[in-house]
């Protein structure tokens, strides 16, 4: 699976064999990644995403997910998709991470973009979700910036390392994506 985004930008699913490139990634930017994803210290050598990118795989094939690579002028530079799929609702949740130096170029906007289109247009969803930390500002500034609705604060929603969080939920319709973009 490859959707090109732009000149710049591809997404694509990951082979196994592309676990180094993903735990090298990870590994240089702990710190960084480690403040809002809940999984970071789990990863501890390249190894162990080589049974997480053949679940990812699976969960394309099976239409329950899309975990897809970014590529930014050719080199990996984080993750972008719909973390679930639930076909039976048209709901998706879409997740994303990218490394330090490639922040501040639009390149998570450009490809959530992209997903959000592929995701109404392709998979027929009504309902995309997008839920981040309420004090990760700039994850946040993504979905507000793409017209989402803020829906509501979840107390206690994701447990980091030695706390609880609160989250937001962000949704977009269907109907409001098509308004939305008929403002451009």
């Amino acid at each position: 699976m490859i959707i090109t985004v732009d000149s710049e930008i591809e997404l694509r699913a990951l082979t196994p064999k592309e676990n180094e490139v993903v735990y090298k990634a990870i590994d240089e930017n702990r710190g960084h990644l480690r403040k809002w994803l809940s999984w970071v210290d789990y990863m501890t050598n390249s190894a162990d995403y080589i049974e997480i990118i053949q679940m990812w795989q699976n969960a394309i094939d099976e239409g329950s997910g899309m975990q897809l690579g970014i590529f930014y002028r050719g080199s990996f530079v984080g993750m972008c998709g719909y973390n679930e799929i639930f076909s039976m609702s048209q709901r998706g949740q879409i997740g994303y991470w990218i490394v330090k130096e490639a922040e501040g170029k639009g390149i998570v906007s450009r490809s959530v973009e992209t997903l959000i289109q592929y995701g109404f247009e392709v998979f027929d969803l009504n309902r995309i979700e997008i839920i981040c930390g309420v004090f990760n500002y700039r994850s946040r500034a993504l979905p507000e910036s793409l017209g989402f609705v803020k829906e509501g604060v979840m107390k206690e929603y994701e447990y980091l390392y030695d706390h609880f969080h609160d989250c937001i939920m962000y949704r977009q319709l269907k109907a409001e994506y098509e308004d939305w973009k008929s403002l451009l």
